[in-house]
């Protein structure tokens, strides 16, 4: 069935879609499809492991130690299975950045390698440590925006107080367009109880921007 617009049941054709957008529709698909170019460009000029198997292969043949193939495997995945995880965050990076220009939202905090929360665990007298992002989708750069932790508290009521979190860097300078970190550390104090604690990441300035934490206590 044809419903005026050539289409069947009535859909647009790619020519009416992209006609429909307004301007500021348009100028965010266009911001969305640059980061997308500049993720393929960036990962494409990371280079990839050494995994030297000539050299590899050599030492096997003198080695006596029927262990040694084994062990050339597991070293060989490893190297793969890092360089997919640094493939897989630049593009969650990036992946944020898109969303936040097709949105319109002007900036966005977030955890490492678009997770949806910052996780951390540690046992009582010792520190726990994360990287948290802040997004600029903006056209202007930011300027000191400071991260803040809010108290954490588990599901029986016991807390942690957001005292006790520091970032480092204590602010951040965001290029417009750009992305910037800081590691979140938490001490988590002596007489804390064993559980999992939630709280939030704020940043100064931004009162629409946040990202939950999960403290896990051992």
């Amino acid at each position: 069935m044809t419903e005026g617009n050539g289409h069947p049941g009535g859909e647009r054709g790619p020519g009416e879609a992209l006609r429909a957008l307004t301007d500021a529709q348009r100028r965010s698909v266009a911001a969305a499809s640059d980061l997308f170019d500049a993720l393929m460009g960036e990962i494409g000029a990371r280079e990839p492991p050494r995994l030297r198997v000539g050299a590899a292969l050599r030492a096997l043949g003198e080695a006596a130690d029927g262990n040694d193939a084994a062990r050339m495997r597991a070293v060989v995945a490893r190297a793969i299975d890092l360089y997919a995880d640094l493939v897989r965050e630049t593009f969650e990076l990036y992946a944020d950045m898109a969303q936040l220009a097709v949105d319109g939202r002007g900036a966005a905090v977030s955890a490492s390698g678009g997770g949806a929360a910052v996780e951390l665990d540690g046992a009582p007298g010792q520190a726990a440590a994360a990287p948290v992002w802040l997004h600029n989708a903006t056209e202007s750069p930011m300027i000191a925006v400071a991260l803040r932790l809010t108290d954490l508290a588990a599901h029986d009521g016991a807390t942690v107080a957001g005292a006790h979190g520091t970032f480092s860097p204590a602010s951040l300078d965001v290029a417009a367009g750009g992305s910037g970190s800081a590691t979140l550390q938490i001490a988590v104090p002596q007489g804390a109880p064993a559980g999992a604690y939630h709280g939030l990441v704020l940043a100064s300035g931004l009162p629409a921007a946040s990202v939950p934490v999960l403290l896990v206590v051992r």
